[in-house]
């Protein structure tokens, strides 16, 4: 299996965006049973066989929710009924954790071997290792969350490494290539 390093890095800052998002209470996210049972029938088509299949209970038992004629779950059921719920609104904090993202922009970790190429000047054969740290610009990030969603490893590590190297030697607006070559390792933060 191919190894995708930065596809990687960026889905782990994906994920610890979303789960910060998700540790902090949700605005919107129904509380009670009867709420969460009500949602969850709306998301699936007002079906009740198949939220009673999702949640492991009777269709009947659903039906009495939606009623108001049960209101004390058991903890079982409660959890499972809360789990049900919370992963429907995942998809939408996930989107959050990418507007985030987009926003702000990234800040880059990278060790790698870097070299360059200028039409003037040619290239610099001799590229050598460097650890670099700086601060991806929006449309930066939004280029390479474009190539995560694509599963383009290659287009995301060009972006990467050309945005970080850009921005640590002050090649932007030069037209100065950059090419990452032996990547060691690479982050992402917020």
């Amino acid at each position: 299996m191919a190894t995708t390093p930065v596809l990687d890095a960026l889905w782990d800052i994906h994920h610890l965006e979303r789960d910060r998002l998700a540790a902090a209470p949700q605005r919107g996210m129904p509380q009670s049973p009867h709420a969460q049972v009500a949602f969850l029938h709306r998301r699936m088509g007002r079906k009740t066989a198949r939220v009673a299949e999702l949640l492991g209970v009777h269709p009947e038992t659903v039906r009495r929710y939606l009623r108001g004629q049960r209101r004390n779950p058991p903890a079982a059921f409660a959890a499972r009924l809360h789990d049900a719920v919370a992963a429907r609104f995942r998809s939408r904090l996930g989107r959050k954790a990418d507007d985030a993202m987009r926003r702000r922009g990234l800040r880059a970790y990278i060790t790698a071997t870097f070299t360059f190429y200028s039409p003037s000047a040619g290239s610099s054969d001799d590229g050598r290792e460097r650890r670099l740290n700086e601060d991806l610009t929006p449309s930066e990030t939004e280029r390479l969350l474009a190539a995560r969603d694509a599963g383009n490893e290659a287009r995301a590590l060009e972006i990467a490494g050309q945005a970080v190297a850009e921005a640590y030697f002050g090649l932007r607006g030069t037209g100065m290539d950059v090419t990452v070559r032996d990547l060691v390792h690479i982050k992402f933060e917020l």
